[in-house]
């Protein structure tokens, strides 16, 4: 949750983009943010899925498509120009 609002709370685009990144790659392919995981191996979480730190995730993502859209649209691969 931490990283998550290291986001919230930063204007600088590059950072929330890695910590966006950092936090997609840290779900170990569930999809889901889990309470806590081991940096060294994602695969080694706390509890499958944790709804406050998913909810806190959704905010995340909602406020960066409404401050920053072509941020999100050009972390997923469409042409933002």
């Amino acid at each position: 949750m931490s990283i998550i609002v290291k986001a919230l709370t930063t204007s600088d685009t590059t950072e929330i983009q890695n910590c966006i990144n950092m936090l997609i790659s840290a779900t170990a392919n569930t999809g889901l943010m889990h309470e806590s995981f081991d940096k060294d191996d994602v695969g080694s979480y706390s509890r499958p899925w944790f709804a406050w730190a998913n909810s806190l995730f959704g905010e995340l993502v909602m406020k960066v498509n409404t401050e920053n859209e072509k941020l999100l649209m050009s972390m997923s691969g469409v042409d933002v120009n």
